[in-house]
């Protein structure tokens, strides 16, 4: 069997028809769906790009591996998908976005239009200050409507490239494996002017639930961190509107070109015999919760969409088992009918699709170890609820089967109850099952401070931290005067 898996930048779940969003026009994931299997409960490892994918690729938890933050991508270690299959005898090629290092070792001999991480993002060395990003809300207020998809041309490019391996380029005395990675789900989101045109009725400033207009300082100081980073103070109602409309714009470019690759599999008559899978390496925050990037604990962020399809897998399924993206290699295996290594975490997402509970099936656990708050967080999410763990200050529990928006945290003081307090028992010694967060947290920010003498010590961070809109220096994180702005009057206050 031959496994296609497509993975795009920052889709958050909720925005996909099959995930229940009817304003947006999602034809081919919608269709995937119907052929396949939807997991509505699956995880990122991380609300971050770089680690998200070392996890994902190596098969193994953040805190395993160290691959903390976006100033630490994958080094190739240890050994993931590209060696694994190649090594087996499975044609194995990436297109698109990676994020390791550049000289990363990671056993692909055949990898198309890559993209590696060769600028640390340096900010995230900066754990103990919490200070605003002006430049990611600069860019968040951007979006618009724009004549052309000419933003979009990197990913246009990576599709027809998987279009034209399939056709042309592809094996057909051996299987195969394909990674089509799409980048383009960051601010600003500029869909051309007929995909704004048709949202901008369909996203009145009255459909914005209760996360867009929750209080800064209601939030727990975890996300309250965050939200401060990510420029939650600085924005309007209006402006949150403006980048849900932009958004879905851009979710309906990416599943044309998702389309694009499908079409150009089914071509070579060898759909019945791919496995397709399709996920994303995070979500993201588009002003839900005041946070308006990818980061943070909240569903918002951390829950992806996850479809399979295929031969073994039910049509029209809907799982609600929570999964995690660790589930992706051991699926990828079993697809190929391989024993599964001994190191690998998860387990094949296809028996859930026929109703079978996976044996060694791994808990879903989101890691966040970047700016924002000064020390860890990680949710680990079951049947009903979702625990986050934040290290150094109380942790925070959310009902997400009634609560799915994650405005009644369970912990807070006003809600705390004995029946709250049993359930974060549960769930700390489950966490704990997994790792010490205290240790990996104590690691990480040594991780961390390392890198940030090393970066000093070449000029390197220097030249980082100006790229992103902060000073030359290397003490704290001081914004460039020029980036600096005023909330606008009518921007959501504290």
């Amino acid at each position: 069997m031959n496994v296609l898996k497509i993975m795009s930048d920052r889709h958050t779940a909720e925005f996909a028809g099959c995930y229940g969003d009817d304003r947006i026009r999602t034809p081919n994931l919608d269709a995937l769906a119907d052929r396949g299997t939807r997991y509505d409960a699956a995880y990122c490892l991380s609300p971050t790009c770089a680690p998200s994918r070392a996890s994902m690729m190596s098969g193994r938890y953040i805190h395993e591996i160290g691959t903390w933050c976006n100033a630490h991508p994958y080094s190739g270690k240890p050994d993931g998908w590209g060696k694994h299959f190649t090594q087996q005898g499975v044609h194995f090629t990436t297109i698109g976005k990676l994020d390791f290092y550049e000289d990363a070792d990671v056993g692909i001999a055949d990898c198309r239009k890559p993209s590696y991480r060769t600028s640390p993002d340096v900010t995230t060395l900066y754990r103990d200050q919490e200070i605003a990003r002006y430049l990611f809300a600069s860019r968040y207020l951007e979006t618009g409507p724009a004549e052309t998809i000419n933003a979009f041309r990197g990913d246009l490019a990576v599709a027809d490239e998987a279009a034209n391996w399939l056709a042309n380029d592809r094996p057909t005395n051996r299987p195969w494996i394909t990674v089509v990675n799409f980048k383009h789900g960051h601010r600003p989101w500029l869909p051309n002017t007929e995909r704004w045109d048709h949202h901008d009725p369909l996203v009145p400033t009255e459909s914005l639930d209760g996360r867009f207009t929750e209080p800064l300082d209601a939030l727990h100081p975890f996300h309250r961190g965050f939200s401060v980073y990510s420029g939650g103070h600085l924005v309007s109602l209006e402006a949150m509107r403006r980048a849900i409309v932009g958004y879905l714009g851009c979710i309906e470019i990416l599943d044309s070109m998702i389309g694009t690759v499908l079409s150009a599999l089914e071509a070579t008559g060898e759909l019945e015999d791919t496995l397709v899978i399709y996920t994303s390496d995070h979500g993201g925050n588009l002003g839900e919760h005041r946070i308006l990037d990818h980061g943070g604990l909240y569903d918002e962020s951390a829950r992806i969409p996850l479809i399979i399809a295929g031969p073994n897998v039910a049509s029209g399924t809907v799982v609600d088992t929570p999964v995690s993206a660790l589930d992706l290699y051991p699926t990828a295996n079993a697809a190929q009918e391989l024993d599964q290594p001994d190191h690998l975490r998860g387990a094949s997402l296809i028996p859930l699709a026929s109703g079978q509970k996976s044996e060694n099936q791994t808990p879903a656990l989101c890691q966040f170890h970047a700016t924002g708050f000064h020390s860890s967080g990680f949710a680990l999410r079951d049947d009903i609820h979702k625990f986050i763990r934040c290290v150094g200050e109380r942790s925070m529990l959310f009902d997400v089967e009634n609560d799915p928006l994650e405005l009644n945290d369970l912990l807070a003081e006003e809600r705390v109850t004995e029946e709250s307090r049993a359930i974060e028992q549960q769930m700390n010694e489950a966490l704990e099952e997994i790792c010490d967060p205290e240790e990996a947290d104590e690691r990480c920010k040594a991780a961390q401070r390392q890198k940030r003498q090393e970066l000093e010590s070449s000029g390197q961070l220097f030249n980082e931290l100006d790229r992103r809109g902060f000073e030359r220096t290397a003490e704290r994180l001081v914004p460039r005067p020029e980036t600096v702005f005023e909330p606008p009057p009518d921007a959501l206050r504290p």
